[in-house]
């Protein structure tokens, strides 16, 4: 997974886990503090998602830039090649030229003088016709000496065409490593605020899940300790005893707690007193028809770890009770918004 979906998974984590705080009513300074850190930390996290796709863009805006420039330099060097090439085809046909041209002096001279005409008198036409022939060749080369400078001059204003567009490539270039550079600098001071405000909104969901769980397990042990007075009471005959007595130790997944009136309502409701009911979805369970979700936080909150992951209607009466009853310390009544029994 990249570094980058990581740090997102990580934020979008405490930020559920903030929501789910949030829902849980916890007091009101604790609730301040992880509802601004968890503002803070969803806009730092769409800044940081918009710095780096503005990073990206600067970067392929610089990789197109430096592709540009490489290719200016490889059209540089052809063009530089083509130059040189074509002087050595001027040099090359300006010495034929020469050659031809001394070549001509020498025929031209032979047939200077009267005497000289009559002693190769035989190879006149012979001496003409080289004459002819130097003329024309002398002509020609002339002729292709003139478009190799042309050509040259084509190529090297060619040349300067491509240096100067070199040149404003490179200005791009550079232009685009500073605004990346910049861009990556920012990106760099987002994911360090990001990490700094992450972390704490780490703390602060911990310390409230601390305070959640206590007020859970309180709610419970209440609960408890109503159902083992009520049971004292029955056993007794008589009411029950006006002094404290001691904590009693009892194991919530023995002890069926007290519902209130409102829970009880809920399980007739939701369930018909069926604990062992699924709605038609499958997506509810139990008498108090929890989501798994849901289910799994509460049985958190309520000391009963063991029982995550485990579908609600399996429990027992006693379990779905208790962690119905910590569910309810949570939130109240939010959960089961919507039925006859909701205030």
């Amino acid at each position: 997974m990249p570094a980058r979906a990581i740090r997102l998974f990580i934020v979008v984590a405490l930020l559920a886990a903030s929501a789910v705080i949030a829902m849980a009513r916890p007091p009101r300074a604790g609730a301040d503090q992880v509802g601004n850190l968890t503002a803070q930390a969803r806009s730092i996290s769409q800044q940081l998602v918009q710095e780096e796709l503005e990073a990206d863009a600067y970067q392929q805006q610089y990789s197109v830039a430096t592709a540009q420039v490489a290719e200016d330099q490889r059209a540089i060097a052809a063009t530089q090649l083509q130059i040189k090439i074509d002087r050595q085809q001027i040099t090359e046909r300006t010495h034929q030229v020469e050659r031809i041209a001394i070549a001509s002096y020498v025929l031209n001279g032979s047939v200077s003088s009267a005497s000289g005409a009559s002693l190769f008198a035989e190879n006149v036409s012979t001496v003409q016709s080289a004459n002819e022939y130097a003329t024309v060749t002398i002509g020609n080369l002339n002729e292709a000496v003139d478009k190799l400078h042309a050509a040259q001059r084509s190529v090297q204003g060619t040349l300067q065409v491509l240096v100067r567009q070199s040149d404003r490539d490179r200005a791009e270039q550079t232009a685009q490593a500073t605004y990346l550079a910049q861009s990556t600098s920012t990106v760099s001071h987002m994911e360090s605020v990001q990490a700094q405000v992450t972390g704490q909104l780490a703390e602060a969901v911990a310390q409230q899940n601390a305070v959640l769980g206590q007020a859970a397990a309180a709610a419970v042990a209440t609960a408890q300790k109503a159902t083992v007075q009520k049971s004292t009471v029955q056993k007794s005959g008589g009411a029950a005893p006006t002094s404290s007595p001691g904590p009693a130790v009892v194991s919530v997944t023995t002890t069926d707690p007290t519902l209130n009136p409102f829970l009880q309502c809920v399980v007739q409701a939701e369930s018909g007193g069926d604990y062992q009911a699924v709605s038609p979805n499958g997506l509810y369970m139990g008498a108090f028809q929890f989501s798994q979700a849901t289910w799994n936080y509460a049985a958190r909150a309520a000391g009963l770890s063991s029982l995550v992951g485990v579908p609600p209607n399996r429990a027992t009466k006693a379990e779905q009770d208790t962690v119905a009853v910590a569910l309810y310390a949570l939130d109240g009544e939010r959960p089961w918004l919507g039925d006859r029994c909701s205030s």
